[in-house]
């Protein structure tokens, strides 16, 4: 896979309109002291030389800049600024790009991406240049399953957990050189493992894994124990994102794939969900499933990002081949 200059390169077809209910964002979202004004504009581009089919994932990287991963047939990866302008674009052979995740900090940050289509789990350095890549698991630990990596997290001592949540449902283990260590998880314990985060605020580190189908996510150790489980019945939750004590997960559908139903979830140290933009507020913690969605705010958003003001950039999957918003924080 080899990186190209992308800045300039031709749109993928025609342009689909975008759902006829994101032309209002609402003025003020969220709730409590959560509580964000929408601006859906943040990262628009010319369609004709920066076409996306649909975006996935963010991250806020050392330099400050907003990097997203995003299918289309001129770039994998977009790199805006904090004003929604485009830095730059990378290209390499991932057909559908979707985890994306930093490692590291300061001038030794990287960033790794996975490819849900070709199993690639691929380490970048800030520049988009291809540092390695991690070798698929064998397929007698996959019996017979495809290998569909969704997510990466990285520990502070190099160990590279690689959630296969569109494939078994395993978590892999990697070494910091790379060679698979152990695998956990399965079926059993995940209805589509999307996202995973290792999580400092606890006494011992330990893994936060979303079960996605199941309206979930779950708390293990980092050598693979199951902990606690925290349902939130009605909230298809995509990956967990970890801002001082709150957490936050982008809701890419509440009651159906066909609605663009989607909002954000912010939940505080207990784990009780606080604030819901592009929702109504969480009154019930038990069940979700009565929230509405404002229909204006959001489509189906697949992942949150934050700046150090507390700020949210939401790139959204399926969207009528949006760009990344931004939820200016009020």
């Amino acid at each position: 896979m080899q990186k190209s200059a992308v800045l300039g390169l031709g749109a993928m077809g025609p342009i689909l309109p975008a759902a006829t209910h994101i032309s209002g964002a609402a003025d003020v979202v969220g709730h409590g002291d959560f509580t964000y004004r929408a601006d859906q504009k943040w990262g628009q581009l010319d369609p004709r030389r920066h076409a996306v089919q649909h975006c996935h994932e963010m991250v806020m990287d050392s330099r400050g800049r907003l990097v997203c991963s995003s299918v289309s047939l001129g770039h994998d990866v977009l790199v805006y600024n904090k004003d929604g302008k485009l830095l730059d674009a990378w290209k390499h052979d991932l057909p559908e790009p979707h985890g994306l995740t930093r490692a590291g900090e300061g001038k030794d940050q990287t960033l790794w991406i996975t490819d849900t289509k070709t199993g690639a789990v691929v380490n970048l350095d800030l520049d988009g240049r291809i540092l390695r890549e991690l070798d698929r698991p064998p397929k007698d630990i996959l019996k017979g399953k495809p290998y569909k990596p969704t997510e990466t997290t990285v520990t502070t001592d190099g160990d590279i957990y690689v959630a296969d949540g569109y494939g078994s449902n395993l978590i892999f283990r990697y070494d910091d050189k790379g060679r698979l260590r152990d695998s956990f998880g399965g079926s059993e314990h995940f209805n589509c493992c999307h996202g995973i985060v290792v999580d400092y605020r606890t006494e011992q580190p330990t893994l936060l894994i979303t079960s996605r189908a199941a309206n979930e996510f779950q708390r293990w150790t980092l050598d693979g124990k199951h902990l606690t489980t925290y349902q939130l019945p009605g909230l298809s939750i995509c990956r967990p994102v970890i801002n001082g004590d709150q957490t936050y997960f982008a809701v890419i559908v509440t009651r159906s794939w066909y609605d663009y139903d989607g909002m954000v979830a912010v939940l505080d140290a207990d784990m009780q969900v606080v604030s819901l933009p592009g929702g109504s507020a969480p009154i019930n913690q038990r069940d979700f499933n009565a929230i509405e969605y404002d229909n204006r705010t959001f489509l189906n958003p697949h992942d949150v990002c934050l700046d150090g003001d507390e700020n949210l950039y939401v790139p959204q999957w399926f969207s009528g081949r949006t760009y990344p918003i931004r939820l200016k924080r009020v």
